[in-house]
């Protein structure tokens, strides 16, 4: 009973703690302007994002559209002012001829994600000036838009783009499945299991349930921790794509979100001494308070190097991000202990009883009031989240982040579907009959949606907002 009273206190509490993450980093505006037409060179070009960017990170050149060329020779990059880090300059130490002209950027916001792009521009300088310009040049010509001698304007057409390895989207999957596994299994051994211990499940039943549990709380400590180097190495590798080893240490403790590395770390460090500490055969104790802590604050590791502060009011996002994570982990890791260790549990007990399943509706009952809190808690999370996130309603179909929710939320619905079936059809008939062979084909099927859910979240967070 203390246990699950410091799991609802600790949930109400810990929140507050994610406070700080950033915005998600988008290139705003450009001067020159995409697919300007200047009448007289550029002095500079300059690039301002949505939130301040790394300058150590950053990279702008100047280069013929026509290709082959060096680029244009130039200053070093700087920020507009001290003060203005979200401005990228880029002076221009001689005037350029006529031709278009191609400018490729790369920078990092605050929240992690690489960012590269480019944009073209055409300059058009009349005849009588040439003389005091460089060489014209031989380039295709550049659509008209935004004329004027410097050509500010939006850059919302400027070839924006995310790295995307797929070895960096298996291993972030690892790792929320490894968060998922975590949530779930403590979810499933203090909640569920707790309540179907006071309903009168067999002692029997109870212990092999916990072993069971604490073998994938074993597995999801290995998965973070596996997931950890990993995810540091494809970082690296995003921003320093020439040496990522060589700045490996720049990528863990150097940037603004290296907090969120050390959260996982820590997370994944404090889950495997829990399940080593409950290793004998005594699967409860200060073991389980351990992997509790560290379930508890795994959560926070994606909200500091995630959407999770996109838009304000920040400390909204967090809270409603760290809710959904931990809604979402009781639920689907919930239902794979329910599969994975509590119907092994109870087939076991059941050899010995003369093949009866003392216990199944006791459990599953337990279980399925455990997951509508968790299903009740994932859907306002979520909307809060999508609310948050959204401009207009439009950003559902026109961004790429909107088409990534829809998918993500098609699935979702499935998946609670699935599980309403089960609530409303599968779980009565388990008092009638205790036969638990339509409980596992669809807690399967809902499995299924729920791991295709977490692909789809590894692919979403990669996203523009």
């Amino acid at each position: 009973m203390r246990v699950r009273a410091l799991v609802t206190g600790a949930l109400l509490a810990l929140p507050a703690v994610a406070a700080a993450a950033t915005l998600h980093t988008e290139l705003e505006e450009s001067t020159p302007a995409q697919d300007a037409v200047l009448t007289e060179s550029p002095t500079e070009v300059s690039l301002t994002y949505t939130t301040a960017v790394q300058l150590s990170l950053s990279s702008v050149s100047v280069r013929s559209a026509a290709g082959g060329a060096a680029p244009v020779a130039a200053a070093e990059l700087a920020y507009l002012h001290e003060d203005r880090q979200d401005v990228l300059l880029l002076a221009l130490d001689e005037p350029l001829g006529r031709g278009s002209y191609v400018v490729e950027w790369t920078t990092a916001g605050p929240d992690g994600h690489a960012l590269s792009g480019e944009f073209g521009f055409r300059v058009d300088v009349p005849a009588v000036d040439e003389a005091d310009h460089a060489p014209a040049l031989d380039a295709a010509p550049v659509p008209e838009a935004g004329p004027g001698p410097q050509g500010a304007g939006t850059a919302d057409d400027a070839g924006t783009g995310i790295f995307v390895d797929p070895g960096a989207l298996a291993t972030r999957f690892a790792f929320y499945l490894g968060i998922v596994g975590l949530l779930g299994s403590v979810a499933f051994r203090v909640i569920a299991l707790g309540a179907a211990k006071s309903a009168g499940l067999p002692n029997g039943v109870a212990e092999g349930v916990s072993t069971g549990t604490w073998r994938i709380a074993a597995a999801a400590a290995v998965l973070l921790l596996a997931a950890l180097p990993l995810r540091l190495w494809f970082q690296a590798q995003t921003l320093f794509p020439d040496d990522p080893g060589a700045n490996l240490a720049t990528a863990a403790g150097g940037t603004p979100w290296s907090a969120g590395w050390w959260v996982h770390g820590a997370a994944g460090v404090l889950a495997a001494v829990g399940v080593a500490l409950c290793r004998s055969g005594n699967r409860g104790g200060a073991g389980w308070h351990v992997v509790l802590a560290a379930a508890l604050l795994v959560p926070i590791a994606p909200i500091l190097s995630g959407h999770a502060w996109a838009d304000a009011p920040r400390g909204l996002s967090a809270v409603a991000t760290y809710l959904h994570v931990v809604a979402a982990g009781a639920w689907v890791g919930g239902l794979f202990c329910l599969v994975s260790a509590g119907l092994p549990a109870l087939r076991a007990a059941a050899a010995d009883n003369g093949g009866a399943w003392p216990g199944l509706p006791t459990l599953v009952g337990a279980f399925s009031r455990l997951a509508l809190v968790a299903v009740g808690t994932l859907v306002v999370s979520g909307g809060v989240k999508a609310w948050l996130h959204m401009g207009a309603p439009s950003d559902l179909w026109t961004t790429p982040w909107g088409r990534s929710l829809l998918i993500k939320d098609f699935i979702v619905a499935c998946v609670m579907a699935i599980g309403f079936y089960n609530w409303r059809v599968v779980r009565p008939a388990l008092s009638v009959d205790a036969d638990p062979t339509r409980l596992r084909r669809s807690a399967a099927t809902e499995l299924v949606f729920g791991a295709a859910a977490v692909v789809a979240t590894s692919w979403l967070v990669v996203q523009p907002l």
